[in-house]
């Protein structure tokens, strides 16, 4: 979670905190100023002042930011988890993406490579782009890093590679020396 969500979460949850608060203590009538009429009272003075909308606006959009950060985070894994007999063992899919350019660094013809890795329960999908070389047979060049990256990843993590998807983004051009 980055840290202006943690700041806003924080002060949410704080202002959530009071208000519950206020409801616990209502019904118990500790706080004479949170009679059934001074409450009414202070409802009525709010009427008109526009900030109050804007509060609540505020906290909607808070709530709704939230849910669909709670919602988008369980979708995406960010290890592998394997069970030994001797304990947990957790592969990050940073790990994954660097085994995966180590691979594909080894093929002349391809530059700029960039690989993202998505966990799905029925194994990995893999992500690479990059730029080729003008002279270079794209579908076989494909195909190889395909077959190469599926096996190495399988053989180091132990975890099926269900799919790699490869991306030529553009053509390289090359640089030329002038004398």
């Amino acid at each position: 979670m980055k840290i202006l969500d943690r700041i806003v979460l924080t002060i949410y949850t704080f202002c959530l905190a009071i208000v519950s608060i206020v409801f616990i203590l209502i019904p118990f009538d500790f706080i004479g100023a949170l009679s059934i009429r001074n409450v009414e009272q202070y409802f009525n003075s709010m009427k008109g002042n526009y900030l109050y909308s804007i509060i609540g606006l505020a906290f909607l959009l808070v709530s709704i930011r939230f849910l669909l950060s709670g919602l988008n985070g369980k979708k995406k894994g960010k290890y592998i988890v394997r069970h030994t007999n001797l304990g947990e063992l957790k592969i990050s899919t940073q790990t994954v993406e660097g085994l995966a350019q180590s691979v594909t660094s080894n093929f002349t013809g391809i530059k700029d490579i960039k690989t993202n890795v998505m966990i799905e329960e029925e194994g990995l999908i893999i992500f690479i782009k990059g730029l080729v070389n003008p002279d270079i047979n794209i579908p076989e060049t494909t195909v190889n890093i395909q077959n190469k990256v599926k096996e190495h990843i399988e053989k180091c993590t132990g975890v099926e590679v269900n799919e790699i998807r490869v991306e030529i983004i553009n053509i390289t051009t090359i640089a030329k020396v002038v004398k």
